[in-house]
């Protein structure tokens, strides 16, 4: 089975973790990223619901207008309500993993933690070593560096994503994924399959 940990765009193929505030009768990640601080606020009772499996997208972003500090107070709050659920947690992260790997040795999360859209390899060998889970998305397709990158992560560490790519497929990144490790499609889709087994508790695949 295909496994899609993050996307905003449904194509029903395989099973797909939709990050939405609405649709919630299928697996959902639920979470207030920074760039929505100013137009939601955390909702608990969304959290509630069986086919919330995650929190997420949640994280910092340099790049935007709303202050850093902020960001961190809701980037906190929405961390250890996901170690209260004891559920995994997808993060956003833009020019902000200095900060991002401080607030991981405050808080020692027992959840684990994982990088979505992953592309920023010269800090590949730090995220590693905090114990991040890394998600490649559809940038695997062209982007070479990233491509190279790839070769060093570990595929017990890895998932696989399309976040908000209308054009391509999962299937897609599962193929250039296993041509690249040098793996099967079978072996690749097993084991994505135990990672989300290992990670994604709450939910049961049938």
């Amino acid at each position: 089975m295909l496994i899609n940990i993050h996307t905003h765009t449904r194509k029903n193929i395989g099973l797909e973790i939709i990050n939405s505030k609405e649709e919630l009768e299928t697996p959902f990640s639920y979470g207030v990223g920074p760039f929505e601080l100013n137009n939601f606020v955390f909702d608990e009772k969304i959290t509630k619901n069986n086919n919330c499996i995650c929190i997420g997208e949640i994280g910092l972003d340099k790049i935007i207008q709303i202050n850093i500090n902020e960001q961190i107070k809701n980037f906190i709050k929405q961390l250890k309500y996901a170690e209260k659920l004891n559920i995994p947690v997808i993060i956003h992260c833009v020019k902000a993993f200095n900060e991002l790997i401080q607030i991981n040795h405050e808080i020692r999360p027992n959840q684990p933690w994982i990088i979505h859209g992953f592309r920023k390899t010269n800090l590949l060998k730090n995220l590693l070593k905090e114990e991040f889970y890394i998600s490649i998305g559809t940038a695997i397709l062209y982007d070479e560096k990233l491509q190279e990158a790839l070769k060093t992560i570990p595929l017990n560490k890895l998932f696989l994503e399309t976040d908000n790519d209308e054009y391509h497929t999962i299937y897609e990144v599962y193929q250039k994924v296993a041509s690249i490790k040098e793996i099967s499609l079978l072996d690749l889709e097993l084991t994505i399959y135990n990672n989300f087994k290992t990670v994604f508790k709450k939910w049961e695949i049938g």
